[in-house]
């Protein structure tokens, strides 16, 4: 939520701290980074991938984004705190294509995967952009991957009010409540 050349957001540090407290709590190792650069995030990832797929096969892979993201072209990339980005073409060097997410939970090898974004909020740049696309595409989700939105794609959510976004809100507590099937949760 600290962006250096952007608009600041309140809630994705309280978020991205209170799913992972959640998830410790339901016996996931958690990889947890806050605040961070474009080659911080890369290497997170990276790990994240050495894990599940050391892991093996039955591994069950969460990866979880709060913070601003934007679609360009209908790809979908998420914004690390240092991004400079003053127009559309320089997204792409800028930020991280959520795609580098979902190759790397493919290629470990893990059967179930989700995948949550936290990030549909109004476009930051807008000025710089010469698409009208609003919020975040659709992703073609590898077989086994389930990737949920905080609003239904290409559209946009409010960060809320008070210390979690309503998403992130409901997202933990339906976690939390044993024997629910994952589409309800979601």
């Amino acid at each position: 939520g600290n962006y250096q050349h952007t608009s600041s957001l309140e809630n994705p540090v309280a978020d991205a701290r209170l799913v992972a407290k959640t998830l410790r709590k339901l016996n996931f190792e958690v990889i947890e980074r806050l605040d961070v650069k474009q080659k911080d995030m890369k290497r997170a990832i990276n790990l994240f991938g050495e894990k599940l797929e050391a892991s093996g096969g039955d591994a069950i892979g969460l990866f979880y984004y709060a913070g601003h993201g934007v679609q360009v072209e209908g790809q979908n990339y998420l914004i690390p705190v240092n991004a400079e980005i003053n127009k559309e073409s320089q997204v792409d060097i800028e930020s991280l294509n959520a795609s580098f997410v979902m190759k790397t939970m493919e290629y470990s090898g893990s059967r179930i995967n989700f995948v949550i974004l936290d990030a549909c909020r109004n476009n930051p740049y807008k000025s710089g952009f010469r698409s009208g696309s609003r919020g975040l595409a659709r992703i073609a989700a590898p077989s086994g991957t389930l990737v949920a939105y905080a609003t239904s794609p290409g559209d946009v959510a409010s960060d809320g009010h008070g210390v979690n976004s309503p998403d992130t809100r409901a997202l933990v507590e339906a976690m939390q409540k044993p024997g629910i099937p994952v589409e309800q949760v979601f």
